[in-house]
């Protein structure tokens, strides 16, 4: 009976997996176009990833302060409690919407890593007194892992 629905609807790791794919296809298609990059740019792309987070942040962050310098000067309780409320609120946005960029920026950013990776293959380095060379790059599987991490 049970196979009967798994064939019917699909196994929950099938769905899984056939909703994780669009966001692989994505990290492989950006990962393509990093390869050109130097390696300079290539580290850059770290900046510009909290550069564009600071941006999406910046309206709330400026509310925020003006809220906190409003508290300094603040003495009557109950203008107190709303202001408090209002930072609370905005603080949630805030949260919001750097969880909102950093899934916007979930493709791009594991491209960088896994290209960075690739360019890592064949080194050698030494990780607590013994050699280790370098021979991973993430499959798409490993990918799919990391997203599953990042969602929580």
């Amino acid at each position: 009976m049970l196979k009967f629905f798994s064939n019917l609807f699909g196994s929950k790791k099938e769905k899984d997996v056939s909703l994780l794919q669009p966001l692989v296809v994505e990290i492989n298609e950006q990962f393509a176009l990093l390869q050109s990059l130097s390696d300079d740019e290539l580290r850059g792309k770290t900046q510009e990833f909290k550069n564009r987070i600071a941006e999406s942040t910046k309206e709330i962050k400026e509310q925020i302060a003006e809220i906190q310098e409003q508290l300094k000067t603040e003495n009557i309780e109950t203008k107190r409690e709303e202001l408090y409320s209002s930072l609370g609120d905005l603080e949630k946005a805030e949260l919001e919407t750097i969880k909102e960029s950093l899934e916007e920026l979930l493709p791009e950013a594991f491209a960088v890593v896994k290209e960075t990776c690739r360019r890592l293959v064949g080194q050698e380095f030494d990780v607590v007194g013994y050699k280790l060379k370098w021979e991973m790059v993430p499959y798409d599987v490993q990918l799919m892992g990391g997203i599953v991490l990042h969602h929580g």
